[in-house]
């Protein structure tokens, strides 16, 4: 009987409790019975642990002048990947460009136009074939990737986003797994500033929508259903230099930056007059953006924060990466509290400060999301990628 209640309860939390939690504790898990390491080996549960586990486990940061990346794990025993060297399985020295739902787009050291989407805890990966436009370094990326139900084979989208400075036009090159194939697209984002139009890091997806930070003070947004681009103005009266973030906030588009007592809003911040660092959550008010709230700053004594404050980062889950000083502190907006998750090595905070966004803190959720080659896919996705290569040439008569 106590046999047959054990069994009914090991089934139980396999079926019901194992999707809900992160990839390094489900590789652990895998030795407690052959039935669970079959289980957690399977496609169907590695769709399901894809689609429930969708908190942020760490960051990931690789400066253009390193070779390894720099990881800071939110949860250490139990967020993770297996190989403290990271990426040791890709066939070529790589950079971590962007990164979505557990997939990582890694660029090669040496080649330009090669990259890779991989996952790091399964060490599954595929290398891309080569785009049609040249994607330098000044080139900017997203990855959009949304685990459903109905996506089991875990499609994405890479767009790249190519600035050409002698038609002063940023141009959009598209990578659909489904057709395993690149297409650019027909808008062109033409832009007209005295100097080179740059972006601030990589792109940020979101309900279907890409956005990037540029250097002429503009939000470039692009809408990949409708392959359309718009402008969200930034305020004028940022810091300079200013280092923020884009972060889905309650299901809205909201950009966090750290503004100081100078910043005269308005305001009135009660007893907080004091603080020297707030934390501006700027939103959407039309074709700009508009402060929303504005949040004091202390350390975990309750004192004001001292030194070099700015955002790294911002998480879905409504929190920020901060680094104050060298220390990286996970800041709850709503909540307003803040835990100490690490610290960044010198190297990496002389990187921060090239206004090119030579490096970028990147959240990385410790998900088991598959990366399936195209001749792995079922015969009713070959179908449905002749339908768009069909398409995609008659367009092009």
């Amino acid at each position: 009987m106590q046999e047959k209640m054990k069994i009914d309860l090991e089934e139980a939390i396999a079926k019901h409790v194992l999707r809900f939690l992160p990839a390094k504790s489900l590789i652990r898990f895998k030795s407690v019975s052959k039935n669970w390491y079959n289980w957690i080996n399977s496609p169907f549960f590695t769709h399901q642990q894809a689609t429930h586990f969708t908190k942020t486990s760490a960051f990931i940061s690789q400066a253009y002048h390193r070779f390894c990346p720099f990881f800071i794990p939110l949860h250490r025993h139990s967020h993770g990947v297996p190989s403290s060297a990271f990426l040791p399985f890709l066939p070529q020295m790589s950079t971590i460009r962007t990164t979505s739902h557990g997939l990582l787009c890694c660029k090669s050291t040496f080649q330009d136009n090669t990259y890779f989407i991989a996952n790091p805890t399964t060490e599954r990966w595929i290398e891309l074939p080569e785009p049609t436009l040249f994607h330098s370094s000044v080139s900017a990326l997203s990855l959009a990737f949304t685990p459903s139900t109905y996506n089991f084979y875990s499609h994405f989208q890479l767009v790249c986003a190519v600035p050409i400075p002698s038609v002063r036009a940023v141009f959009f090159e598209i990578y659909s797994s489904r057709t395993n194939s690149w297409r650019l697209s027909d808008s062109q984002y033409f832009y007209d500033a005295d100097h080179d139009l740059s972006f601030r890091g990589d792109g940020f997806f979101m309900d279907g929508f890409v956005y990037w930070e540029t250097s002429n003070g503009v939000i470039l947004a692009f809408d990949l259903t409708n392959e359309e681009y718009g402008e969200i103005l930034l305020p004028l009266d940022l810091p300079s230099p200013h280092y923020g973030a884009l972060m889905e906030m309650n299901g809205e588009l909201c950009y966090v930056t750290v503004i100081t007592k100078n910043h005269d809003d308005g305001h009135d911040n009660g007893d907080d007059d004091d603080c020297y660092y707030w934390l501006g959550v700027y939103g959407g008010g039309g074709h700009g953006m508009v402060l929303k709230k504005r949040i004091p700053l202390y350390d975990d004594n309750g004192f004001f924060f001292e030194g070099d404050v700015r955002v790294l980062s911002g998480l879905s889950e409504g929190a920020v990466m901060i680094l104050v000083g060298s220390k990286v502190i996970l800041y709850h907006v709503e909540e307003r509290k803040r835990r100490f998750v690490g610290i960044v090595e010198p190297a990496e905070i002389a990187a921060i400060d090239v206004d090119d966004g030579a490096v970028r803190f990147l959240p990385y959720v410790n998900s088991l999301a598959s990366v399936c080659p195209v001749d792995e896919m079922p015969p009713e996705d070959y179908e449905f990628d002749k339908i768009l290569k069909k398409k995609s040439r008659n367009k092009i008569t």
